[in-house]
């Protein structure tokens, strides 16, 4: 399916394309999309680089992404608290989700 912008992907649940993204030097990541979360009343993408996932680097292979819907775009958070916060909702709504499965 094609989309106007990234971010109406990022928000589309049933989305399975991966999501390209280019740095200021012109270097071209490819990312699949992990969840979006609510936090401070902001929404930020955890999105997952496939080259560190083909290299099994794991640990390092998720980076979150605070949407900026406004302007259709997304930008890399370096805030390790802001960080830490999106990955703990991400892991209580999964504890959650493992729950409810159970």
């Amino acid at each position: 399916m094609k989309y106007d912008n990234i971010i109406d992907s990022i928000l589309d649940d049933n989305c399975l394309d991966p999501i390209f993204l280019e740095d200021e030097k012109g270097n071209k990541y490819e990312y699949e999309q992990e969840a979006v979360i609510p936090y401070d009343d902001k929404l930020y993408a955890i999105l997952v680089d496939v080259e560190m996932i083909k290299q099994e680097r794991y640990d390092e292979a998720g980076e979150v992404f605070l949407i900026n819907e406004k302007k259709g775009t997304i930008e890399l958070v370096d805030d390790v608290n802001v960080i830490s916060e999106v990955f703990e909702v991400y892991d209580k709504l999964m504890e959650e989700k493992e729950q409810e499965d159970s």
